[in-house]
């Protein structure tokens, strides 16, 4: 696969890495949340994700967080088991590209 660029603020490059560890973090805990069926964790965390992604210049974060909130009120977990993939997809292969925004 392609690597995914997103081109974000030059503003957030020192705290970038620490997002996107937490947000692979996130990963690992919406898998054990889903195999335990701990449907209530998986909105929480979607919901934070929903949240935070916009913040940090990353839509797509956002896009997820919003699609997995809902499947997890939903109980749908067919469909949480491939957001939860596509996701640690699109984190795997995210490429962030900082821009001096002040230009």
């Amino acid at each position: 696969m392609e690597p995914i660029q997103r081109r974000v603020s030059s503003d957030l490059e020192p705290i970038m890495p620490r997002y996107l560890a937490n947000r692979k973090s996130d990963i690992e805990r919406l898998r054990a949340a889903l195999a335990s069926n701990m449907l209530e964790d998986i909105r929480a965390l979607g919901h934070t994700m929903k949240g935070s992604g916009t913040s940090f210049g990353i839509e797509d974060i956002s896009t997820f967080g919003r699609a997995i909130e809902q499947a997890a009120k939903a109980a749908d977990t067919e469909a949480l088991r491939h957001l939860i993939e596509e996701f640690a997809s699109f984190i795997e292969h995210l490429e962030i590209i900082f821009v001096d925004e002040s230009t």
